[in-house]
């Protein structure tokens, strides 16, 4: 294969926008462009920034491409919140993208992902552009969709890009095929996913936005009934989404949502601090033991990835409950650029057919 062909990778977050240049060997080059929240603030929705990120990255990417006989092959962005898909590496459409423009189904830093890739593609002349394993992406089974309220069903909003290339490299390391391997896997950063992946497909996941699981940094996980009624019922319909996707969790007890700065305050000998940790392993522990039993604790695994997994105090304590189960790995980080360039590649080479939306 010609190592001179490139994917260009496109993550947005909510203050930066990551692009890199993959080849099949792995990374080429990055950058990341940091937007000023005062630039940001100007902008109504998510989706509204999307000039703006435009041309910043436009410019980004001509520098890193001049000179340098580089032949883009693909662009690939990151898919944000759309209706519930199979996983796989999707082509974008006018469908997709309207979707993710709307925010029809969430309005998330993500959303921008497709539209950012669709449009660079066009601007170095390429016919399609993709996004690999949208975060509402998952094979959920039937019966993991019965939420016990007939009309209701639970969501899939999780980490399924990054999971599933975790299980892929993890498989691999054990000598499984990935299509034969069963592992239970937990992301965990700023919003926490825990899923059972069975056959190269998630099968079950919880909502790691809202309602569903255990706490993370500065999201709610799952609350009793009764107190999620007298909070919708006190407050307007908007604050209480903000409440329970950016402002609790860790951050709501503690005032801090990183967990290095947790260990301070139980360092120097705050309780609460303390407490607020110990139910934040515990909750972590009950969700992936749930989901072991739910496998019928035949995973071959239980891995560990996200920022968090960096902590190797955190990762003791959450082995302490879990280790024995079964093998249990730790792959930290997000890693979700290479696996956008890895399903991207995949498509590209014939590997696998692009899905449609």
């Amino acid at each position: 294969m010609n190592s001179n062909e490139i994917a260009v990778v496109i993550n947005p977050g909510s203050t930066s926008t990551k692009i890199a240049l993959y080849n099949r060997d792995g990374l080429v080059e990055d950058f990341v462009a940091r937007h000023l929240q005062k630039d940001l603030d100007q902008f109504n929705r998510v989706t509204d920034q999307f000039e703006y990120r435009f041309e910043m990255l436009k410019d980004c990417l001509n520098a890193m491409l001049n000179g340098k006989g580089y032949s883009v092959v693909g662009i690939v962005g990151r898919g944000g919140i759309v209706k519930p898909l199979e996983g796989g590496t999707y082509r974008i459409s006018n469908e997709f993208l309207e979707d993710a423009r709307t925010g029809k189904y969430g309005d998330h830093a993500s959303n921008l992902g497709s539209l950012l890739a669709n449009k660079l593609a066009k601007h170095h002349g390429l016919d399609e552009s993709y996004t690999v394993d949208p975060v509402s992406a998952g094979n959920i089974i039937d019966k993991a969709q019965i939420s016990g309220v007939p009309g209701i069903e639970r969501n899939r909003r999780g980490h399924p890009l990054n999971m599933k290339m975790t299980a892929r490299k993890i498989a691999d390391r054990q000598g499984i095929a990935y299509e034969d391997a069963k592992y239970v896997i937990a992301h965990l950063g700023g919003g926490i996913s825990i899923a059972s992946v069975e056959g190269g497909k998630i099968t079950d996941v919880n909502d790691a936005l809202m309602g569903m699981g255990p706490f993370s940094p500065n999201r709610a996980g799952a609350i009793p009934t009764r107190g999620i009624m007298d909070l919708c019922y006190s407050k307007p319909r908007k604050e209480v989404e903000t409440l329970l996707s950016k402002n609790s969790g860790l951050k709501a007890y503690l005032g801090v949502d990183d967990l290095r700065d947790v260990f301070k305050l139980i360092e120097a000998g705050n309780e609460k601090a303390r407490l607020v940790y110990d139910a934040f392993v515990y909750q972590i522990a009950k969700e992936i033991g749930a989901y072991h039993a739910a496998m019928k604790c035949k995973a071959n695994g239980i891995i560990i990835t996200g920022g968090i997994a960096y902590s190797d105090r955190f990762i003791a304590d959450l082995k302490d409950y879990v280790g024995g189960l079964t093998e249990f790995f730790v792959y930290p980080g997000e890693n979700e650029m290479e696996a956008l360039a890895e399903g991207a590649f995949r498509v590209i080479d014939g590997k696998e057919l692009a899905l449609e939306y």
